[in-house]
């Protein structure tokens, strides 16, 4: 993904991700932006100034368990720097549980999240096909599993937590910025000639109407109810007062029907699996 593609997906398209993570996010790429060009392709081939490749977690089969990381930021179409940088690939992960899921020495998958969350793209269809799994499925966190990886954990057969453990941020936003007035006072007047009253919206330096809003309103609220039908599909129990955008820790996750119980360690998930 190219890095106008990046920052447009991360400040204008609605996303599923923890606040704090999409702000630091925002922070690497303009970093990224600002490196000499010796370590910008450094970084655009996944390797370190001295060459040293990065290397990126992958499924691992234990004992007839496909373990399967879904560590940091979420994205589709990402390129090595923004693997490298510890984001996940959703097509790289549809690639790993369709190898679990045809690997006859896999008798179940374990989804070892840690992620606040990241782009809508990829992540209805990923949960589809953890639901198509016929072999016993379960997802475990020892940290975070918010957003866009809760809308994925949540499709599991079972949902574990460490008592340290986050979960939730059920929810969607899209971040908009104004400029307008900086431009305003630096002598600009950006003015936008469309061929309908959506096509232009978000042109730099300039505001959004009472239609935008309601546009982005509408689209951010359309990707929510899906995100919550799938949800309470998955977890009966969950309530949408308790998808609001929150942050619970396990035990109060547990509580609210968000998962089944907490472990002291994958390990336990694992007993659990092999019982």
């Amino acid at each position: 993904m190219k890095y106008y593609q990046i920052i447009a997906a991360l400040t204008e398209e609605p996303l599923l991700i923890m606040p704090a993570a999409h702000a630091g996010l925002i922070k690497l790429f303009e970093e990224h932006r600002a490196l000499e060009a010796a370590a910008f392709e450094a970084k655009r081939e996944g390797v370190d100034i001295c060459g040293k490749e990065v290397e990126l977690e992958q499924m691992e089969v234990i004992d007839g368990i496909a373990h399967i990381p879904i560590a940091g930021p979420i994205g589709k179409g990402l390129g090595k720097f923004e693997k490298g940088a510890g984001a996940l690939d959703v097509g790289d992960l549809m690639d790993e549980l369709d190898d679990a899921d045809d690997d006859d020495e896999v008798l179940g998958i374990l989804l070892d999240i840690d992620s606040p969350g990241g782009m809508v793209s990829g992540i209805p269809e990923a949960a589809d096909r953890i639901l198509a799994i016929e072999k016993p499925v379960y997802a475990f966190t020892a940290g975070f599993m918010c957003s866009a990886a809760y809308w994925l954990g949540c499709a599991a057969d079972a949902v574990f937590a460490t008592k340290s453990a986050d979960l939730g941020s059920i929810g969607v936003y899209t971040p908009m910025a104004d400029y307008s007035e900086r431009w305003k006072a630096a002598g600009v007047k950006v003015e936008v000639f469309s061929s309908g009253k959506y096509k232009g919206m978000g042109v730099p330096g300039t505001s959004l109407t009472k239609d935008h809003r309601e546009f982005m309103q509408q689209r951010v609220d359309e990707i929510a109810g899906m995100f919550f039908d799938h949800v309470q599909a998955c977890r009966p129990d969950a309530q949408l007062e308790d998808m609001q955008g929150q942050v619970f820790k396990a035990e109060n996750a547990r509580m609210r029907g968000l998962i089944d119980d907490l472990v002291r360690s994958k390990a336990d998930v694992i007993d659990l699996m092999l019982g």
